[in-house]
């Protein structure tokens, strides 16, 4: 078993197969997208169609007639002006959902009641009534020039869902179409009112979500089929029934006699992404008073809605209209993905067993051919015939596959070093790292060379070297590998069994010094005490279960901050043994994590009864410092700061290192640079072991993430909270929640919304809060799920702060 865990080819073939699946289940779509991008841009740039316009409800608009919403009573004379300059199929996007002066209205009707009595009022108050209902009526004028018109459509507006339908059911909506399309998308539409819908023409579906590369024909909404609102207006346009309209069960649609190809999910993608460049647009108001000329207009497609900016729904609406109206839309057929899968699994096959077989002039002719098949299996259906095959994982696992085979036989064969001077090399490079006390990376080295006699020797020196510096654990696993390489190695045997004996009694609890270090710190004599290797100047804090000092490496002279940890002075008997092997454990783990904003971790060891953690020295200082409301940074700097704490906590939980106590005080900054460094990794595990003798909690309960107070099972996403709460404190001036008492703090953050941000601080934009509120949310699924992801909507909050400040 463990020689077929060791067999490359093995690890090939899962790999290969994981590529496959990822390839079927439609992963790994960054490159595909780039490479459909660049396909399109291939493409000659077409015209829209010219008979479809946008009504822009636009700044220009609002500086005429108001601010929105405007009565519903103008719309109506939209629909009137437009019905006489001629105009084709009009698509409103506005919001009917909720009916205009209702209550106003209720209040007229009470008084035309009233004055219905000849004795309570004279006819010149029953008629200004009437006239003031008229007027007030905006719903009931719209609904008229809709009837007037006969030509209207509106939209209905919902969010995607997801790619697979929802099996829920309701009510039919009056606007479902008789159809079966299992396959589309679910959405949760938001309707016009009733007296809309049945004065319109037709009510179709228009995404308000974010703009994205595929675009539903139909959706399912409570269990029943509704056309996107573009794809009705087309049909209007060209004078195709609805009737005629069915869904084919692998992707595509039928209108009569033509098709609409597309997706299995129904779903097709615009040729310029977009699809509205060229479309022309009106200013709602210019075409209210009359200033487009009616030519402009008549028997053309009309979809008015609101322009904010280049990513408008009614705008993706109208390329889409245009597209369908042009036949200029791409679709990828059901079979893609599976061709995608095969292709993966076979170009995979070609680079394991096929490549190392050919010579280097062959191999690059051979994999130059299928690349360019690869190429043109992506780029000439989609310029030829609007299908787009998403081949591009295949290609770069051969270009990159290709790349990495070769290098590899070019070292193999050229390099002309033997396994032997390889196994010399990689001995000298451990023993170098071992003088560098890098000892974890020394023996990862040793673990490459070739068994000899000197590795034995060099092994047990190495193992000596752990026990000198009690890490028990480390030296009993060099000497486990020296008895495992080189059994008749004299004296293995016997450590190997000392140590496990040392192991299986509680001997490891020593007297801490702390103590007596800092006395000598403060009684200023010439010779500074040592730590290890390191000289410690001076004394820089003091934590919950150590004090920090400024060292001096003897070695090489660098300044660094050495953590120390009386592990003694906190735990006993076995608890020590587990915290003991734990603290050596995170600290190296720790130590690997190579991030800009993560402090660098240079060495951890035992002295004087005393675990340390050598590390950078950061100038500046930490965040506490700002988390007072006399001292806030300000409200840039503070999102700035937190999008590196968010990047750093991303790469660390990549790595499986959750840090578990992020707050300001962990965090150093100095300002004139921007640098920030997360501080304490490997040190913040060992706070969730450690009780004091009347059980009280280490470590910072402020910050904690509910499921952390309550003891369960977390993840990097208490991280993320913490984090949050953090950038509330540096925003504020204050925390989100404090109590006099532990157990009325912990009730508060497990069961207490926290107070808005934004309280007493209007200059927090909108966009801030919102990622503020995502971070502090109690169930961690509702949370941002990685730190990358709340980076980026930090960063986009600061962005829109920006553009509007």
């Amino acid at each position: 078993m463990l020689g077929v865990l060791k067999n490359k080819t093995v690890w090939g073939l899962v790999l290969i197969l994981a590529l496959s699946a990822l390839a079927l289940l439609e992963g790994g779509m960054g490159p595909e997208w780039a490479g459909y991008r660049f396909g399109e841009a291939l493409v000659p740039k077409r015209a829209p169609n010219p008979q479809v316009a946008v009504v822009a409800i636009d700044t220009a608009s609002f500086k005429k007639l108001g601010p929105w919403p405007w009565p519903r009573s103008v719309l109506a004379k939209l629909l009137d002006t437009l019905s006489s300059d001629k105009a084709g199929v009009v698509a409103l996007d506005v919001d009917l959902t909720a009916p205009q002066n209702a209550a106003a209205l209720v209040y007229f009707g009470q008084l035309k009641t009233l004055s219905a009595d000849p004795t309570a009022a004279s006819p010149a108050v029953a008629a200004k009534l009437d006239e003031a209902i008229g007027a007030l009526d905006t719903d009931a004028a719209l609904s008229a020039a809709m009837q007037r018109s006969g030509n209207v459509l509106l939209a209905a507006r919902g969010l995607h869902l997801n790619s697979v339908p929802s099996a829920a059911t309701g009510g039919s909506p009056v606007f479902a179409l008789p159809l079966d399309a299992p396959t589309a998308p679910s959405v949760e539409l938001h309707t016009p009112l009733p007296a809309f819908i049945h004065a319109a023409s037709g009510v179709g579906f228009l995404d308000e979500g974010a703009p994205s590369e595929s675009l539903p024909l139909l959706v399912r909404s409570s269990g029943h089929t509704v056309a996107n609102l573009a794809l009705l207006t087309a049909m209007r346009e060209q004078g195709t029934a609805t009737n005629t309209l069915s869904a084919q069960a692998w992707g595509g649609l039928t209108l009569g006699n033509a098709t609409i190809a597309t997706d299995r999910y129904l779903q097709v993608l615009l040729r310029d992404g977009r699809g509205a460049e060229g479309i022309p647009q009106y200013s709602f108001a210019d075409v209210l008073s009359g200033t487009v000329p009616p030519e402009r207009l008549a028997g053309k497609a009309l979809l008015v809605g609101q322009v904010e900016n280049e990513d408008a729904p009614v705008l993706r609406a109208a390329g889409l209209v245009s597209g369908l109206l042009n036949s200029d839309l791409v679709s990828t057929p059901f079979w893609a993905w599976g061709l995608r899968a095969l292709l993966t699994f076979l170009v995979g096959v070609y680079l394991l067993f096929i490549v190392p077989r050919l010579s280097t002039a062959i191999g690059i002719g051979v994999s130059a051919f299928l690349a360019i098949a690869l190429l043109n299996g992506v780029y000439v259906p989609l310029l030829s015939q609007s299908l787009w095959l998403p081949l591009m994982l295949p290609f770069l696992l051969l270009v990159l596959g290709h790349g990495a085979v070769s290098a590899a036989h070019f070292v193999r064969d050229r390099s002309g070093v033997s396994r032997g001077a390889m196994s010399e090399l990689n001995r000298e490079h451990a023993l170098a790292l071992q003088s560098l006390n890098r000892f974890d990376l020394a023996f990862a080295r040793f673990r490459m060379c070739l068994p000899s006699k000197m590795l034995s020797d060099n092994l047990m020196a190495l193992a000596q070297e752990h026990e000198r510096g009690r890490r028990y654990s480390q030296a009993l696993e060099v000497y486990a590998y020296v008895q495992r390489v080189a059994p008749a190695y004299a004296g293995v045997h016997e450590r190997v069994e000392h140590l496990r004996q040392l192991e299986s009694t509680p001997s490891l609890a020593r007297t801490s010094n702390a103590a007596t270090l800092s006395k000598a710190l403060s009684s200023g004599g010439l010779q500074k005490p040592m730590l290890g290797r390191y000289e410690l100047v001076k004394e820089l804090g003091r934590g919950a279960m150590g004090v920090v000092y400024l060292g001096k490496d003897a070695k090489i002279g660098r300044q660094v901050a050495i953590k120390t940890l009386a592990l003694a002075d906190e735990f006993d008997g076995e608890a020590l043994k587990d915290v003991h092997d734990r603290f050596f454990r995170e600290a190296e783990t720790a130590g690997r994590l190579n991030h800009p904003n993560i402090v660098t971790i240079f060495d951890v060891g035992e002295d004087q009864g005393l675990a340390y953690i050598a590390m950078d020295f950061l100038p500046g200082e930490s965040l506490q410092k700002y988390s007072s409301s006399s001292t806030l940074l300000p409200m840039g700097e503070v999102v700035a700061v937190g999008i590196k704490i968010a990047e750093a906590l991303d790469f660390a939980h990549k790595h499986h290192v959750v840090h578990r106590d992020i707050k300001p005080a962990n965090i150093m900054y100095e300002r004139s640079t921007g640098r920030v460094k997360i501080t304490d990794f490997g040190i913040a595990a060992l706070t969730d072991m450690s009780k004091t003798k009347t059980g009280t909690i280490l470590g910072s309960p402020l910050y904690m993430s509910p499921e952390q107070v309550s003891g369960k099972k977390i993840d990097g996403r208490s991280d993320l909270y913490s984090l949050g709460v953090s950038i509330y404190q540096l925003l504020r001036g204050e925390l989100p929640f404090e109590a006099p008492s532990l157990t009325g703090l912990m009730f508060k953050i497990a069961n207490e919304p926290h107070p808005d941000v934004t309280f007493l601080r209007p200059d927090i934009p909108p966009t801030v809060k919102v990622v503020i509120d995502r971070a502090l949310q109690k169930d961690p699924d509702t949370r941002f799920q990685n730190g990358m992801e709340m980076a980026n909507a930090l960063r986009l909050a600061l962005g829109v702060r920006k553009r509007t400040g």
